[in-house]
């Protein structure tokens, strides 16, 4: 493995000095390979194959190579290929057939060490077998990746095609993911609400609790946790998970909501740090103080039995998981079977002086990045993807609880596919409430700083003592954490 490695950072090193080829250029030879692991296609009626004015790039008659050969672009994803990736690929190599272009899929975990699997592939180049991937988590991982020279900036082949990002995705796509110099490393290709999390609705209406659809406060969250906890030992059922194990920042997400932009700093100027502020004190008291009443478990008992969505969630072991994600596993009951209805609410805000926030409306969020690998030599053919991919290509993916960014997408028959798949599985209603936003807006602006990564870590850190009883009060905590973000600042400002 240690030679492997290094025989990468050579092969990088040399393809960073290199020149990337552009989109333009005619791709390197490939065999046509096969279309293995596919399923029948069962994508939402009017939403198949739906393209936006202007963008005709799909009427090429040929994207293989000069002397006539397919090209088979090898394209990564997180997400298991049954839950719409094999329909994916099923129905591009239809389509692509006869225009000598063909894509294989191959799923990597969407964890550390699947991150750094993939990214060690992205490094190796040409050799690396990747031209096409999802990535995931935020801009920051979109930015360090780019950073490191893994990206391929393919907004030449969208202004070549007439793709106006704008018009096809929001001005807020434009504003967020068009960087500085005109560069697009990835787009955003489904849109989500950080700030919802899952529920258990038969536990909620068992308590006569009210499904919070408008949003709540942290007063009537806390009140209604220690209505759903109940039993002890084996038996016992708590009211909130607040997922540690999947992520580190999910949880901050919500807390920090209210803040918008602010989330991290107090301005745009990113040289002072907006952690002490009131909303994150009362949210890290909120999460402790649930953990200490026996209404979520412990980190220390979180991390240590490895709790996830599969066995706490879907086992009826928790009435409310801090995750959005994951919401294809609550529709898939044939691998986690179980008998009760999942709904999708608002995290809560503070308190009533935050009222016009409840519902969480404006905390919108993009994902799912789509890339293109800075070492592939099927750029043309890697970026065509990309267009039909965002352009209605990826509906099947409704089925992993990916809903699309494209304002082209019919949302009515996206719901109506879920009303009559989902089953009892899924409340509706949740996700009428969530499509009722304009989706050109699902984008949320944030500052990026060169050391984002670094400081989440130290905020992670630092909570965590709070936590654990380490450091005594949220204040301290985030007086700390301040702390050690300004040396960080100040390193970068040298």
């Amino acid at each position: 493995m240690r030679l492997r490695k290094t025989m990468i950072l050579l092969t990088v090193f040399a393809m960073l000095i290199g020149s990337i080829a552009g989109c333009g250029k005619k791709d390197n030879t490939q065999t046509p390979e096969g279309t293995a692991g596919t399923t029948a296609a069962v994508t939402p009626e009017g939403t198949e194959g739906e393209t936006s004015e202007g963008t005709n790039s799909g009427e090429k008659e040929w994207f293989g190579t000069e002397d006539g050969k397919t090209i088979t672009l090898q394209f990564w994803g997180g997400i298991q290929p049954e839950y719409g990736y094999d329909e994916i690929v099923e129905n591009f190599n239809r389509e692509y057939a006869d225009k000598g272009l063909q894509v294989v899929y191959n799923r990597y975990v969407n964890d550390s060490e699947g991150n750094l699997q993939l990214e060690t592939y992205l490094m190796a180049g040409e050799d690396g077998g990747v031209d096409v991937f999802i990535g995931y988590g935020s801009k920051i991982k979109l930015t360090d990746r780019s950073g490191s020279g893994l990206l391929y900036d393919y907004s030449d082949y969208l202004e070549s095609i007439g793709f106006d990002i704008a018009a096809e995705m929001g001005e807020n796509v434009a504003t967020e993911y068009v960087f500085e110099n005109g560069e697009v490393w990835g787009l955003p290709t489904k849109f989500d609400n950080n700030n919802y999390v899952m529920i258990n609705k038969d536990m909620f209406e068992d308590a006569h609790i009210e499904i919070p659809y408008d949003g709540w406060t942290y007063a009537e969250f806390y009140d209604a946790l220690g209505k759903l906890t109940k039993g002890e030992g084996q038996d016992k059922v708590y009211g909130m998970c607040w997922n540690f194990n999947s992520s580190t920042t999910a949880w901050s997400t919500y807390l920090g909501s209210v803040l918008g932009v602010n989330h991290t700093f107090t301005d745009d100027t990113m040289t002072s740090l907006n952690w002490e502020n009131q909303v994150w004190i009362d949210g890290l008291n909120l999460v402790k103080n649930s953990m200490d009443a026996g209404y979520a478990p412990t980190l220390e008992d979180n991390i240590a039995d490895t709790m996830t969505v599969q066995n706490l969630f879907l086992e009826g072991k928790c009435a409310i998981y801090g995750i959005f994600s994951q919401m294809r596993l609550a529709m898939d009951t044939e691998q986690y079977p179980h008998d009760f209805t999942t709904a999708l609410v608002p995290f809560p805000v503070p308190s009533e002086e935050y009222a016009d926030q409840k519902t969480q409306a404006w905390g919108n969020y993009s994902g799912d990045f789509i890339c293109v690998a800075s070492g592939t030599p099927n750029k043309e053919a890697a970026c065509e993807f990309v267009r039909w991919y965002i352009q209605g290509g990826m509906n099947p993916l409704i089925k992993a609880a990916r809903y699309p960014v494209w304002l082209g997408t019919d949302m009515d028959s996206i719901l109506a596919y879920l009303t009559e798949t989902a089953g009892d599985t899924m409340d509706v209603t949740s996700f009428e409430h969530l499509f009722s936003t304009d989706r050109s807006s699902y984008t949320k602006a944030s500052y990026v700083h060169k050391k984002s990564s670094e400081l989440q870590t130290v905020f992670w850190e630092e909570a965590q003592d709070f936590f654990y009883g380490v450091t005594p009060t949220a204040e301290e905590a985030m007086a700390k954490a301040v702390e050690r973000g300004n040396e960080l600042l100040k390193e970068s400002a040298q």
